[in-house]
């Protein structure tokens, strides 16, 4: 049987503007005692953003943690206008990336992204009926963030998730609800 630690110890390591690192004391089932490193990551969105029934739009941009270039649905963390209402942080997301807005969002799941070591949750959504914003109502882009995006359709995302280059774990899960809504 499953059972749970019980925290003896705790104290936040490192506090960044994304995520702080926690350690913590427990002791387990058992009566040891173990120690843990855990990332308290504020929460995320991720939206797939249909053009239509057969196509969504990527981004393809260049990420230091792994020193190479990604194709990932488009992303962004939560920030205090957002925790109650996620819907808020896909809008802006939509804006500052995709220079788009939506007739119709949802949200369709959400996810642990790293349980293992981390408590960062994603949700994701969908985004439908998208039309392009006024030069003059963009919003600005993260400081850095440079980006091309690229119209998908399925059956080239299908293409790139059966030879193992579909790599982003967002962007796999999206694809995984987009072939069950295709059935």
């Amino acid at each position: 049987m499953a059972e749970r630690e019980i925290v003896i110890d705790s104290e936040i390591v490192y506090e960044g503007p994304i995520f702080s690192i926690e350690t913590q004391q427990v002791t387990l089932y058992n009566g040891q005692q173990a120690g843990r490193d855990i990332v308290r990551h504020v929460p995320a969105i991720a939206v797939i953003a249909f053009t239509d029934d057969d196509h969504i739009i990527v981004e393809k941009q260049y990420r230091a943690t792994i020193g190479d270039f990604i194709l990932e649905i488009p992303a962004g963390k939560l920030d205090e206008r957002d925790f109650d209402q996620p819907e808020h942080a896909v809008t802006r997301e939509l804006n500052e990336e995709l220079r788009m807005t939506a007739g119709s969002i949802s949200r369709v799941m959400g996810f642990f992204e790293t349980v293992g070591f981390s408590d960062a949750y994603m949700h994701i959504y969908v985004a439908r009926d998208l039309q392009s914003v006024a030069e003059a109502e963009q919003l600005p882009r993260d400081l850095g963030e440079s980006l091309d995006l690229v119209t998908m359709s399925y059956d080239e995302m299908k293409a790139l998730f059966d030879t193992g280059q579909l790599n982003d774990q967002k962007t796999i899960v999206a694809f995984l609800y987009w072939s069950y809504l295709r059935g």
